[in-house]
């Protein structure tokens, strides 16, 4: 039997800093890694407005073949998100990445990349892999913050991000949701905004890959659900 490690964390985030790396100041968020399957791996970043927005993208070892995903126009109703493919991987290989804002390519001070799936199926055992599992991410905002606010310890994501788990499960409660965020859409994006913009959080977004399911305060008050 193949070993499986990972890594565990429960964060309680400090009061929230502002992101003003100057290299990213056209970003608001990421980029991040999302999904990895054999042919495609999700790619992801939010800009601070309307933006195009493309990713390029070459295996590691081989710069001299850059591909590129589509390129989109970030837009004010989804959050200024981008979510693009990476459509040409080949199984089992791994790949950097930089993401490019308005025709210039974003500058980050961490290291961008991804993988694709292995292909190990009738051909060798499952492959070894790390992962990182953790929820409560409580990232403090002072105006809305109850008297005693929860957060503290951001460096818990540098932490986990030195360790370079292959992905992350975000078990829930990835952020929480306060009273003005919970009955409408504009608190909600409002709120996902200001926890993935944490600039501790960066590095763990930018080459570990990363899947989530939600809990009450993804949702909105204590024990809601997907009904709320």
């Amino acid at each position: 039997m193949k070993k499986i490690s990972f890594l565990f964390y429960t964060a309680w985030a400090a009061p929230f800093l502002l992101f003003t790396l100057t290299s990213l100041a056209q970003v608001q968020s990421g980029p991040m890694v999302g999904y990895s399957e054999m042919r495609e791996v999700l790619l992801w970043v939010q800009t601070k407005q309307a933006a195009k927005v493309k990713f390029m993208y070459w295996e590691q070892g081989n710069t001299a073949l850059k591909m590129s995903t589509e390129e989109m126009v970030t837009n004010k109703n989804t959050a200024f998100v981008a979510r693009l493919i990476a459509d040409q991987v080949q199984p089992s290989k791994k790949y950097d990445y930089e993401v490019w804002v308005d025709n210039k390519k974003i500058n980050v001070s961490y290291p961008l990349s991804f993988q694709a799936q292995v292909l190990w199926q009738f051909r060798t055992d499952p492959p070894t892999y790390k992962f990182a599992f953790g929820s409560c991410a409580y990232v403090n905002d002072a105006p809305y913050d109850r008297p005693a606010p929860y957060g503290a310890e951001y460096e818990i994501f540098t932490s986990i991000a030195a360790k370079k788990p292959d992905f992350m499960v975000w078990g829930g409660d990835n952020t929480y949701l306060r009273e003005p965020d919970w009955n409408t859409r504009t608190g909600i994006l409002y709120r996902n905004t200001h926890t993935r913009s944490l600039p501790e959080m960066q590095p763990l977004l930018g080459s570990t890959h990363h899947y989530a399911i939600w809990d009450d305060h993804d949702f909105g008050p204590n024990d809601s659900d997907r009904g709320f």
